[in-house]
């Protein structure tokens, strides 16, 4: 069975290069704890149901030339909540992102459904996602060479389109693997202007992950996240790879690097009852890229709800016993 799960991440990774133009990505270097960013499929794979938040700013304090402007620094949000459907052999989630480089913007909200085949050593999803894809442009952060040209748009502009995703991912207790493809419809953006588009290009990823006990208390967790961008085919590709250890599944530290881009630093703790409450946090060295800032940092933030218990029996108020 893992050896068809390779054969269609290699394949979805070949189908997808083709000469259009793409936009960025964002790039999130505590990757492993957002599975359902990059994979639809991913949707309930933990087994609990989970709200989480990331914020990301990348290249912290650039600013453009002159320091006229408070800076044009990437900045990204992603606010997810997925949960499984264990009755229905399927696992649901959302997403939310953020994101602003400069005077653009990119926003999306993304549904997801995975059915999950319980295989004898793991579980196959198939996975799906639909939802809205708003890109835009904030005028008021061009500063022309000469104020108040007409011919230079003024405030917010943008538009919103069908966006839909699709996904396998594959996970035992040992390990995970999965690979997905994003904007499949490639939809099409006129911003300001008729005459030319900026269309959404797919991207395709392929995440892979092994969980290694190291005695009691100690576990090793190496993983890995390509994306395949088809401008440029390998050339604009990405390549994240990351060592997580963890302590008394608490205390977890780790340290990555993101190929010609950075070494990646990652730490975090684990609170309250169930390790309910994640909270980390990474800082890129940035060490391949020619910017005015060298650092980019990102923080997380994660909560478990209680699974509910079958053996309580609901309250039943009535008008004669009160309690």
């Amino acid at each position: 069975m893992i050896r068809t799960v390779y054969f269609f991440a290699f394949l979805a990774l070949t189908l997808t290069a083709q000469s259009i133009y793409a936009q960025q990505e964002p790039q999130l270097s505590m990757y492993m704890y957002n599975p359902i960013y990059y994979n639809p499929a991913a949707a309930g794979s933990e087994g609990v149901s989970r709200i989480q938040l990331t914020q990301r700013t990348q290249y912290l304090g650039y600013q453009t030339s002159g320091n006229i402007d408070p800076g044009g620094a990437q900045n990204s949000q992603v606010l997810s909540f997925n949960m499984p459907l264990a009755r229905l052999k399927s696992g649901v989630g959302v997403y939310l992102l953020n994101d602003k480089v400069g005077p653009n913007y990119n926003q999306s909200v993304q549904l997801s459904y995975a059915y999950r085949l319980a295989l004898k050593e793991g579980t196959l999803s198939f996975g799906v996602q639909a939802g809205l894809f708003n890109k835009g442009y904030d005028y008021g952060q061009l500063r022309p060479s000469e104020p108040g040209d007409p011919l230079i748009p003024t405030g917010r502009i943008g538009q919103a389109k069908p966006d839909i995703g699709a996904g396998l991912y594959y996970n035992t207790t040992d390990y995970w693997v999965g690979v997905s493809v994003n904007h499949i419809n490639k939809a099409s953006y006129t911003i300001g202007t008729d005459r030319s588009t900026n269309p959404l290009t797919p991207s395709a990823y392929l995440t892979a992950g092994y969980r290694l006990g190291l005695g009691y208390d100690i576990d090793i967790q190496p993983s890995i996240l390509i994306q395949y961008v088809t401008v440029g085919g390998i050339q604009n590709s990405t390549a994240a790879f990351n060592v997580v250890g963890t302590y008394d599944n608490r205390i977890w530290a780790g340290l990555g690097y993101r190929y010609q881009d950075a070494v990646m630093v990652t730490a975090g703790i684990n609170l309250m009852r169930d390790n309910a409450l994640r909270v980390g946090g990474a800082l890129d060295l940035v060490t391949g890229a020619s910017v005015k800032s060298a650092t980019s940092f990102e923080l997380l933030l994660a909560y478990a709800l209680p699974a509910p218990d079958p053996r309580k029996k609901p309250i039943i108020r009535t008008p004669r016993f009160r309690y």
